[in-house]
């Protein structure tokens, strides 16, 4: 233990440089994009490229004159709405199906079938089933959301180490005691990176809904701009979209931390050794 507080303590320089290095690099991309963007908008029709300056006065003004917020909200409504739909289904099936055989034999190969299937070629149907409201965005986000809950859910719960199973076994623990105190406990990182895929998955999932049939959302947007020809509209919508996604994500990482650290008393990079220990 001592030997691995001075080796973590000897290599802290390294890897706070990296760190650094890392986010300089990430500025400095950012800055040459922007560089470019700027030169190549000069040259070409606000039409077809609004500068950078322009984008952002304009995205100052659609925020101070409050007509963003109900957009914003709407897409944020959707995606969540359909994450947490997706994710509780996804979970659900992807338990049934590592825990029970006959649960697999019946739910995968309709799993499978059902991602051969387009689903935003189900958002005009949905539309006509439910209505230009909520309910389609929600279930075509909760769609695309389903599978990489199931499939991450599935691959924790049966990656359990034989040999901790073993040793459940040989303490008499009972299915749900090893499921809760061990099979749950090891399948939590994985189901997190599936959180984290599914979540992008729902924001995508929800916007492209919105241009089949929507008079609100961040994607309505776009199609309203797209029709009328408002570039820097467009790029307004695209840089909101930019910056949800970019929330979502870090909100994800926030509790992703608190619940690895409650769960195991460590930090996310030391999951593995922790997954691993038995607490029956």
């Amino acid at each position: 233990m001592h030997g691995t507080l001075i080796k973590r303590a000897r290599s802290s320089p390294s890897l706070l440089l990296t760190t650094w290095l890392g986010r300089i690099i990430v500025v400095a991309t950012a800055v040459s994009l922007l560089l470019i963007w700027h030169i190549v908008s000069s040259r070409t029709s606000p039409i077809i490229l609004p500068s950078p300056s322009s984008v952002m006065t304009r995205l100052i003004a659609y925020v101070s004159s409050g007509q963003m917020w109900p957009h914003l909200a709407i897409t944020t409504q959707e995606i969540l709405y359909g994450f947490v739909l997706g994710s509780v289904l996804g979970i659900g099936f992807g338990i049934l199906a590592a825990e029970f055989s006959i649960a697999r034999r019946v739910i995968m190969p309709y799993v499978i079938v059902s991602q051969a299937l387009p689903k935003f070629a189900l958002a005009p149907m949905l539309v006509i089933w439910f209505g230009f409201g909520m309910a389609p965005k929600v279930i075509i986000a909760a769609l695309i959301a389903f599978f990489p809950l199931l499939e991450n859910t599935y691959l924790g719960f049966t990656t359990t180490p034989g040999e901790m199973l073993e040793l459940f076994r040989a303490l008499r623990a009972s299915r749900w005691t090893t499921l809760l105190k061990l099979r749950v406990p090891h399948a939590i990182p994985a189901i997190f990176s599936g959180f984290r895929v599914a979540l992008m998955l729902s924001l995508v999932g929800a916007v492209v809904a919105e241009y089949v049939g929507a008079n609100q959302g961040l994607g309505a947007l776009i199609i309203v701009s797209q029709g009328t020809l408002d570039t820097e509209l467009m790029f307004v919508a695209f840089v909101l979209l930019t910056t949800l996604g970019l929330s979502l994500d870090k909100m994800h990482g926030l509790v992703y931390r608190v619940v690895i650290g409650r769960l195991y008393g460590k930090a996310p990079s030391d999951i593995s050794v922790a997954a691993s220990r038995p607490s029956v």
